[in-house]
């Protein structure tokens, strides 16, 4: 892994993991201009730079993330945001309970299990990287259906240098992905975050609330998956910002 990190150490730290097929640059770079009052650091998730190596465990990197914590923030950060995927790492490493974590920022975690859909879904991905690779359209029905109505904002956050081993070895991870039991000893404060028009986030939150009833759910009218991340950043900024301040 790779750590982007940005602003005065001193300050409250925040910790960003990003979306798959994506990078961290592309997800959280038009934030950073609000961030600074914070020592912001972003993870470069394997396979999703040109830093970093192909992706082999997503688990292997939660476990550098917590020594990255552990090694230059004496295992105290105040808070840890993912959007994604990232935000599956981010319920895995406060799950764990080997950092200290004040405050969890939840983006449309995937944390419901596919199952015998693990394989398709993967399959699916990965064709559906390729095409955009190769400069072909997927049919806005099939876009419309997974990501919400009108959503290009997974296309226009894409990492062109992902390959399909890095997609296959994180879909493994956040498809068959279980919530550990542990998680329920978590003493910070959870705030989740999904589109309204996303499926599986809202699936997400109502299973992480049976570990964790007093997470702050709220949905974010008419947006699909990263479309207030990418399309509304300065808002989502300022938001966040309340969160933090709170």
């Amino acid at each position: 892994m790779n750590f982007l990190c940005f602003g005065d150490k001193n300050n409250r730290s925040i910790l960003f993991i990003h979306g798959m097929a994506s990078t961290a640059m592309l997800c959280y770079e038009p934030i950073l201009k609000h961030l600074s009052d914070y020592y912001v650091i972003l993870a470069e998730v394997d396979g999703h730079s040109e830093r970093t190596d192909e992706l082999v465990s997503l688990k292997n990197n939660c476990d550098e993330i917590e020594n990255y914590i552990i090694n230059n923030l004496s295992g105290n950060l105040y808070c840890l945001s993912g959007f994604s995927m990232g935000a599956t790492m981010a319920v895995e490493i406060i799950g764990r309970g080997n950092v200290n974590v004040a405050k969890t920022h939840l983006d449309a975690a995937f944390l419901t299990k596919m199952g015998l859909l693990t394989k398709p879904y993967e399959y699916i991905f990965c064709k559906a990287i390729k095409r955009i690779q190769n400069g072909k359209a997927i049919p806005k029905f099939m876009m419309d259906a997974v990501m919400g109505k009108d959503n290009n904002s997974i296309i226009e956050m894409l990492y062109t240098g992902i390959t399909s081993n890095t997609i296959k070895n994180a879909c493994e991870f956040v498809y068959r992905y279980h919530i550990p039991e542990s998680i329920r000893n978590y003493k910070g404060v959870i705030l989740f975050w999904r589109g309204s028009n996303e499926q599986y986030p809202r699936k997400s939150v109502t299973l992480l609330k049976k570990y964790l009833p007093a997470i702050v759910d709220i949905g974010i009218e008419h947006m699909g998956h990263g479309q207030y991340l990418h399309e509304h950043s300065d808002e989502y900024a300022n938001k966040l910002i309340e969160y933090l301040q709170s």
